[in-house]
């Protein structure tokens, strides 16, 4: 089982959804805690991760020899991939 982690930049955004988002977003990452890369897709030209849930993008790096999902960034989709 993997433990998660959220960055501030996440946990403000997270913070900042509405109950019913957030309670979504929460279920679909503790699923996610059993075998994370059935629900994950590689981002092209990084090491990180992304899933989708409803209109949301969550990037995520998945340490495995740690067992750890960090999560990143939260965001809409049209903005999240901006570096």
């Amino acid at each position: 089982m993997y433990s998660v982690d959220f960055s501030k930049q996440a946990q403000k955004f997270f913070n900042g959804l509405s109950d019913k988002d957030a309670k979504i977003i929460a279920e679909k990452i503790e699923s996610m805690r059993g075998n994370p890369f059935r629900f994950l897709k590689r981002l092209k030209g990084s090491k990180l991760w992304r899933l989708r849930v409803l209109k949301y993008r969550v990037i995520v790096d998945v340490v495995v020899s740690g067992h750890k999902i960090v999560v990143l960034t939260i965001g809409f989709r049209k903005n999240v991939y901006e570096k």
